[in-house]
């Protein structure tokens, strides 16, 4: 409770002291509600992507808090997926298929819950398959190819070890 006070006196000192006793909440809340850290690319074309957000700067042990991370295929969140609740700052999420996914992290410090952050867009468009095909067959291909190779190689030198051999046979 210390540290809550602390840290509210600490936000409004700055302002000129003009804090009023609804405004504690709001502070907290302020102060609770954590950051996104942007993706390198809101763009995956493997259907996975790490989120990694983090608190403003507080006096509170990071240790105390519990996130909760929400999924949606909605930009209003009408039907959300709870895809993560605990103490990390960071989530990786895989599997998704082809769509554009809105997610927004809070957190949970004993009673108080934050607000939402804001969203993170992240759009899924994996490779076509006729691409892969086109992968597929250059890889098999290419493999083929070394077989033959070293086929060749290992006939090639069975045949000149066979020739020596006979040769020295013959003296």
């Amino acid at each position: 409770m210390y540290i809550k006070i602390m840290t509210i006196i600490l936000i409004f000192i700055p302002l000129g002291g003009n804090a009023y006793a609804q405004d504690d909440d709001s502070a907290l809340t302020a102060l609770l509600t954590p950051q996104f850290e942007l993706p390198d690319s809101n763009y995956s074309s493997s259907g996975s992507i790490k989120l990694i957000w983090n608190l403003p700067d507080t006096l509170i042990d990071e240790d105390e808090y519990i996130f909760e991370l929400q999924q949606s295929t909605d930009a209003d969140f009408s039907q959300p997926l709870l895809r993560y609740t605990g103490p990390d700052l960071a989530s990786y999420i895989s599997g998704l298929k082809n769509n554009t996914y809105h997610y927004r992290v809070r957190s949970i410090l004993g009673s108080d819950t934050s607000s939402w952050s804001k969203v993170v867009v992240v759009s899924v468009e994996h490779h076509s398959l006729h691409l892969a095909f086109i992968l597929f067959g250059l890889g098999a291909f290419v493999f083929l190819a070394t077989v033959v190779v070293v086929v060749r190689g290992a006939r090639q030198e069975a045949s000149v070890e066979s020739t020596a051999n006979s040769k020295q046979g013959d003296n």
